[in-house]
């Protein structure tokens, strides 16, 4: 009887004690949790606490979530508990400068209306009569306003990133200047673009994706190709495509960087973004145009040269591209195309230590000039497999297929970008010649650098265009960007880093992608290697065999006799035969491209799906035939 009552009254004592422990860690130790992933993702990181550490002034945050219209959308709810904690962390971190408010905007409220007033978007919900709002609105002190509309479950790996971003405007009151100079080809800042309506005017161009994302940051204006001198209040100068610059461009650029001025330079061997005019009186033109970019003079000055007749071709890291009828309608390995992944990006530097890929295309790279008087650093390079290509081959006769089946890989790796610092000489030492021939120099003219110059070169052009780097989608008639690469980080962070501005660079460098299987990958491209070589020579072989089975009926119908002789038919029947052998051959080859793969594939599926079941099976046996074997033994010693 006493041992039945202990063993109720030590029942009642432990759901007591349960309870209470939960009651008390839930109210105390509610945050509590351990990161196991690689990145941290889950936890704040550096650059975000130094951003929430340096406010000088309170703002607000209000989060926007309608609950109970999504109460049939748990995967939604969940990542809407995923953005409140993170929001309550920041909260936490701040010391108290943040105030952060959880509103559910009621059908028709004030809240409802405040929400559309900030921008935030009201999604339908099929089955809802009421829309769902899933948003985020801050203000400061100074009436400044930024908001997220809708959070994108898709875009949950840059959620940090997004929310320090939104805390770094409304902190940032003294924004970094960039300025931006390029080649009138390219129209990178539009061209009778309305921003307010969306508008493009007749002959007009949309800016380039990239530059609405500087602008959210700094303070971005355009200079004229034409221009004299750049303004010392400049923190950063961006040139793009100096196509054909005059020497008084070249000249003000110079002395830009020899008073101390920070430059990130675009140049390129053959852009894929500078598009000739079509000319029906001359087609020629087009294809002699001139795609190239340089600034030899400068570039030398300062140690470095942009090798101007070859471009990068690279197996290792080339870029799946269908090119319709060209390659079959099938997508193949355009070895021009590059994702260059983290292995290939300089760890030691801060602007790409923690980028994962940058995509760049048809591009060129950099080679030091000996006894330069500057330290020069690649930032990101080819892989050591890489081979040159003389470019003539890309703007005459670009075969993508024929590129793919006569690579042969290399043994170097190619910078593609640098960054370039030490004293410097000016190429223009007693200034420059005007229209009329007389040497001009600018008021404060300087033949050598006050300092160490900071240049960034990168022989890359495409890279900034929206398709290497950026998904555009509409969502309820708002323009959702997704990131696929990390070229616009790269660019960013290069700002950043250049003007003293290191706060977003840690933050933005943790955005990440899908991560690829590299050994499938791998088996891959040596299977479609193979694939592509044998199906080339089958092809050949197949078109060569059908073009003499048309001819030798062509010939024969055109000499006036209404039947093919024996000989003739026979002939006819062979070919045909060897067409129909070729055929199956070219489908026997086809089939065995995913043969590898497919088997690596099971082997995988196997160790994920089966192999730990498998081994909680054994082990549950094990455990049990011990247990048996324990009582027996225990048994026979009675």
């Amino acid at each position: 009887m006493n041992k039945q009552l202990l063993s109720t009254t030590g029942l009642i004592l432990a759901t007591i004690l349960f309870l209470s422990f939960n009651i008390v860690t839930n109210g105390n130790l509610k945050s509590a949790r351990i990161d196991l992933t690689e990145n941290k993702l889950y936890t704040l990181s550096e650059g975000t606490l130094n951003i929430i550490g340096s406010l000088k002034e309170p703002i607000a945050l209000r989060f926007y979530f309608s609950d109970k219209v999504a109460q049939e959308l748990p995967s939604l709810k969940s990542y809407a508990q995923r953005v409140q904690e993170l929001l309550e962390e920041y909260q936490r971190a701040s010391d108290g400068m943040i105030e952060l408010t959880i509103i559910n905007p009621e059908p028709f409220s004030d809240n409802e209306q405040r929400a559309k007033q900030y921008g935030l978007q009201g999604v339908p919900i099929e089955g809802e009569a009421d829309p769902l709002y899933f948003g985020l609105a801050g203000s400061n002190l100074l009436d400044g306003v930024e908001s997220i509309s809708f959070f994108q479950p898709e875009k949950e790996d840059v959620l940090e990133y997004d929310l320090t971003k939104l805390i770094y405007k409304l902190t940032s009151l003294n924004r970094k200047s960039v300025a931006v100079i390029s080649a009138a080809e390219l129209e990178i800042d539009g061209q009778d673009y309305d921003p307010l309506k969306g508008d493009i005017l007749s002959g007009g161009a949309k800016p380039w994706a990239f530059m609405a994302e500087l602008r959210q940051l700094f303070n971005v204006s355009s200079l004229p190709m034409e221009i004299r001198r750049i303004p010392s209040s400049i923190d950063v100068l961006m040139v793009i495509h100096p196509k054909e610059f005059p020497e008084s461009t070249l000249y003000a650029i110079e002395q830009y960087v020899l008073r101390g001025g920070k430059l990130i330079t675009f140049v390129d061997p053959y852009s894929e973004s500078d598009i000739p005019e079509k000319d029906s009186e001359n087609p020629m033109a087009a294809i002699v145009y001139s795609r190239s970019s340089n600034m030899p003079e400068l570039f030398k000055a300062w140690g470095f040269e942009r090798a101007a007749a070859d471009v990068v071709a690279d197996r290792k890291t080339a870029i799946k591209v269908d090119f319709g009828a060209r390659t079959n309608n099938k997508p193949i390995d355009y070895v021009l195309w590059h994702a260059i992944p983290a292995d290939q990006l300089n760890s030691e530097q801060a602007i790409t230590s923690q980028l994962k890929k940058i995509e760049v295309a048809t591009t060129g790279y950099f080679k030091e000039i000996e006894g330069a008087t500057t330290n020069v650093i690649p930032l990101f390079s080819s892989s050591d497999e890489a081979m040159l290509v003389d470019k003539r081959v890309v703007q005459f006769r670009n075969d993508p297929l024929a590129l793919l089946t006569k690579y042969l890989p290399g043994t170097l790796s190619y910078p593609i970008a640098i960054r370039v610092n030490g004293p410097v000489k000016s190429v223009f030492p007693n200034g420059i010649k005007d229209a009329d021939g007389n040497v001009t120099k600018s008021s404060k003219h300087l033949t050598e650098s006050k300092q160490d110059i900071d240049v960034i070169a990168i022989a890359d052009v495409d890279m900034l265009k929206e398709r290497f780097w950026v998904q555009l989608q509409d969502f309820y008639g708002e323009q959702i960007t997704y990131n696929t690469s990390n070229n616009i980080d790269f660019l960013i962070n290069a700002i950043d880093e250049m003007s003293g501005n290191n706060g977003l660079i840690s933050v933005r460098s943790r955005a990440g992608f899908s991560r690829p299987f590299d050994r499938v990958l791998a088996l891959q491209r040596e299977a479609e290697k193979h694939y592509r070589t044998q199906e080339r020579e089958l092809q050949k072989t197949l078109d060569e065999t059908k073009q003499l089975i048309a001819r030798m009926e062509v010939e024969r119908s055109g000499s006036g006799g209404e039947l093919l002789n024996v000989e003739q038919q026979q002939e006819i029947t062979e070919h045909r035969i060897m067409v129909h052998k070729t055929q199956q051959k070219l489908r026997e080859v086809q089939g065995n491209l995913r043969k590898d793969i497919d088997a690596l594939d099971t082997k995988m599926k196997f160790f994920n799906i089966g192999l730990i079941p498998l081994l909680v099976a054994l082990l549950a046996v094990l455990t049990g035939w011990l247990r048996v074997r324990k009582r027996t033994q225990g048994r026979l010693e009675q």
